[in-house]
C-alpha cells in the first residue's frame, strides 16, 4: 500500500527494548491468523469517506499469498496487488502491482532471487509509447516486501514496548529503507465501527511513515495514519444482515 497509501501519499520501541529481527517473526504468530485473513478499512481524507483499503492473504503450504484491492476515489486511483512470500522466513517471491491514475496506469512486476530483485516498470498512457524501466536492486538478506509489514502487524501481535526492526523492498518506487516498527502505546481510539482500545504500531523509517492501530482484543487492525497527510484507514460498521 506505498502502493495506493503511498503512492496516494505522493499523489495520492524505549532505551532498554531490545531489536526483535523479522527472523523472529514466527515465536508471536498467531497461526490462525496466519492461514487467512484480510484487512478492510474505509479511505478517509480530510475527514469525509472518499474510498477503501482491502488487503488481504492467504497459506498455501509454504507460501503465503498477499493481495490489495485499494481506491482513492476523488483522485480516481486504484491499486490492485499479487504478492508470494516464503511462509517460514517471510522473504518475497515475486509481486505484481497495477496502479491506475485517471486514464493511465503503471505495471510493476518484480521477481526475486538470491537477494536480488529483478523485473520492469512500465507506464501506460493513451495514445503515448509505453515507458519502461528494468528493476535490478540488490536486497540486503532478511528483507522483505513492503506490504508484508502489514501483514506481520495483523499475526504477530507484539507487547507494548516491543519492536521488529528490517529492511523493506519497496516495488513501486524500486526502493530498500530500514524499517522499525514500534508498539508504542495502548490508546483508544473511534472509528465508525465503534471505539475500540488498541495498540499503536509506529512504522517509522521507510516512506511514507504510518501509525498502526491493533485492537488489543480481536488483533483487528482497525486504524492506520498516514504521516503529513489528513488521510486515514477506519474501521467500518459490519453491512445490514452480516454475520
Amino acid at each position: 500500500m506505498k502502493y495506493l497509501m503511498g503512492a496516494a501519499a505522493g499523489l495520492l520501541m524505549s532505551a532498554t527494548m531490545a531489536d526483535a529481527q523479522v527472523e523472529d517473526w514466527r515465536s508471536r504468530a498467531d497461526e490462525a491468523a496466519l492461514q487467512q485473513g484480510e484487512v478492510h478499512l474505509g479511505l478517509f481524507y480530510e475527514g469525509e469517506e472518499d474510498g477503501f483499503m482491502r488487503l488481504g492473504w492467504y497459506r498455501r503450504g509454504d507460501e503465503i499469498h498477499i493481495y490489495d484491492r485499494s481506491m482513492w476515489a476523488s483522485r480516481e486511483l486504484y491499486e490492485t496487488l499479487e504478492g508470494r512470500v516464503e511462509t517460514a522466513s517471510l522473504a518475497p517471491l515475486e509481486f505484481h502491482i497495477r496502479l491506475h491514475q485517471a486514464s493511465n496506469y503503471y505495471q510493476i512486476d518484480v521477481a526475486f532471487d538470491d537477494d536480488t530483485a529483478t523485473g520492469e516498470r512500465r507506464l501506460v498512457a493513451p495514445g503515448q509509447d509505453d515507458a519502461t524501466r528494468p528493476v535490478n536492486q540488490e536486497l540486503p538478506e532478511g528483507t522483505i516486501a513492503r506490504a508484508t509489514l502489514f501483514l506481520l502487524a495483523a499475526v504477530a501481535p507484539l507487547e507494548l514496548g516491543q519492536r521488529f526492526a528490517m529492511d523493506w523492498y519497496e516495488p513501486t518506487s524500486d526502493s530498500v529503507e530500514p524499517v522499525v516498527l514500534t508498539a508504542a502505546e495502548q490508546v483508544d481510539v473511534e472509528t465508525p465501527a465503534g471505539v475500540f482500545t488498541t495498540l499503536r504500531l509506529e512504522q517509522r523509517g521507510g516512506e511514507p511513515a504510518n501509525d498502526i492501530f491493533v485492537d488489543i482484543e480481536s488483533g483487528r487492525i482497525v486504524r492506520i495514519d498516514i504521516a503529513g497527510m489528513p488521510m486515514q484507514f477506519l474501521a467500518l460498521p459490519e453491512p445490514a444482515g452480516a454475520g
